[in-house]
């Protein structure tokens, strides 16, 4: 798989999730606002509230001293302001404490979605570098090349951006689908794990890092362990040999023939 064949696909998706990301940010922002407005017309309606209780409270009226009245239906009626205004305070602070709750997840989703945003114009600056290998590779000569072109850093970022892309529904079906991206099963035959044997080690080349550093940053790669990654690649080397006729296939060699024979 070359990365010119991607180069042109990935752009357009990665910019039409931008947009919708960006819809969703416009959607939070418009719904706190509207909440907000909606508290802040409940919170005047309090005050207004509030604010007739006071002008009707006994201490007001000019005629309390001409008027005979009990001390016990004094009391009643005070207690009873003392509550109504009591209650207000407290649906006022209610309400003060849901508006910060309330905003507090807003803006967590807002810096979600920007980090997100910010991510994916990060993936588009990288997809603009030229991914100089040539993948999947297909002798060892090819996998002694990467190795020296993976010495350099930049290098390595640029082809764990491009492999994070290879997608899968499990772990083992991504890690699956990096290998077949990077390696060829003639080149996967003349590895293992450890380099047991005649074969070459995995393990200790450079691309071995970046197939995990890719890994890591899938969605469904977030969370796998090094000991994952590993069982799944030391599977999929010792079964590469089987595969170089068709997936699950045994290689098939005609007989040779002599003359004569």
């Amino acid at each position: 798989m070359e990365h010119n064949e991607d180069h042109s696909v990935w752009p357009m998706p990665r910019r039409m999730e931008g947009l919708v990301n960006k819809h969703m940010a416009d959607i939070a922002l418009e719904a706190l606002q509207q909440r907000l407005s909606a508290v802040s017309e409940e919170m005047h309606s309090l005050a207004e509230h509030v604010s007739r209780r006071s002008e009707e409270s006994p201490t007001d009226d000019p005629r309390r001293g001409d008027v005979n009245f009990e001390v016990d239906s004094v009391g009643e009626k005070l207690t009873s302001g003392s509550c109504t205004d009591t209650a207000a305070q407290r649906k006022i602070i209610s309400l003060l404490v849901e508006i910060k709750e309330e905003q507090q997840r807003q803006w967590a989703v807002l810096r979600e979605l920007q980090a997100q945003l910010q991510g994916e114009t990060s993936h588009e600056q990288e997809e603009v570098e030229f991914l100089d290998m040539d993948l999947p590779l297909k002798t060892l000569e090819q996998l002694d090349e990467t190795e020296k072109l993976l010495e350099d850093p930049a290098a390595q970022k640029r082809m764990v951006s491009h492999l994070s892309r290879m997608g899968g529904a499990t772990v083992d079906d991504a890690v699956r689908r990096l290998m077949q991206a990077v390696l060829s099963f003639a080149v996967g035959s003349e590895l293992n794990w450890v380099g047991r044997g005649q074969k070459r080690s995995f393990r200790n080349t450079r691309l071995q890092g970046v197939l995990f550093r890719a890994l890591k940053r899938t969605p469904v790669g977030k969370e796998a362990t090094h000991h994952q990654y590993a069982d799944v690649v030391k599977k999929w080397l010792r079964f590469a040999p089987f595969r170089q006729g068709g997936s699950g296939r045994r290689y098939y060699r005609p007989p040779v023939e002599f003359p004569g024979s």
